[in-house]
C-alpha cells in the first residue's frame, strides 16, 4: 500500500483521502443526544414522614441537603432551593417553579422563599420526599432533584456544578 500511495502523489494524498473518508463517516455532534443529568428516583427509598421537614410558623416542607443547599416543597406543590447555584449567572439565588409556570424560574431574591430561616432537617442521598404533587429526591452525589407529577418540563436539578431546568434540561448558565 505504501507504494500505490507514493504513486499517487505520495504521502500527504494518502493522508487526505483518509482524512476525507473519515470526515465523511463522522455524526455531527448536535445529531447525538447528549445524556439527561435527572436521575432516575424509582429505586429511591421514599421518606414517609414528612412531619420532620415541618418548620414551626412556616407552610410546606423544608430540607437541606447533605452539602448545605435550602430547599423547600410548598402547600402549593411549588418547589426550589435558595442560595447558591452552580452555573448560574452571578446574583441568580434562587430556582423554583410555581403552578402554572411553563418553565422552572431562576431569578434574584433577597427575600429567599425555599430558605426557612431556621434548623431544616437533611434529605440524605437517594431517599426522596413527597408532597403535594410534588417530588424532590437526593442522589447520591448531593444533587438535588425536584419535579411535580409527570410534568418534565417542571423538572429542576442542582449539582455540585450547574443548575439544569426543564424537560430538555437547559443548564442554566
Amino acid at each position: 500500500m505504501r507504494h500505490y500511495i507514493t504513486r499517487s502523489g505520495g504521502p500527504l494524498a494518502g493522508f487526505l483521502a483518509i482524512a476525507a473518508i473519515g470526515m465523511g463517516a463522522a455524526v455531527p455532534a448536535s445529531a447525538v443526544p447528549a445524556q439527561s443529568p435527572f436521575p432516575d428516583t424509582t429505586h429511591y427509598e421514599r421518606v414517609v414522614d414528612v412531619e420532620q421537614f415541618k418548620v414551626t410558623d412556616e407552610e410546606g416542607i423544608w430540607f437541606t441537603t447533605p452539602v448545605g443547599r435550602y430547599c423547600g416543597i410548598g402547600d402549593d406543590g411549588s418547589y426550589g432551593c435558595s442560595g447558591d447555584l452552580p452555573g448560574a449567572p452571578s446574583g441568580e439565588n434562587e430556582v423554583g417553579w410555581f403552578p402554572g409556570d411553563p418553565f422552572p424560574r431562576l431569578y434574584h431574591t433577597d427575600e429567599p422563599r425555599f430558605a426557612s430561616g431556621r434548623r431544616q432537617s437533611i434529605l440524605a442521598g437517594q431517599t426522596y420526599v413527597e408532597y403535594r404533587g410534588s417530588r424532590c429526591a437526593v442522589t447520591m452525589e448531593s444533587g438535588i432533584y425536584c419535579v411535580h407529577g409527570d410534568d418534565r418540563n417542571s423538572q429542576i436539578m442542582v449539582t455540585t456544578g450547574m443548575t439544569w431546568r426543564g424537560s430538555d434540561a437547559i443548564p442554566s448558565s
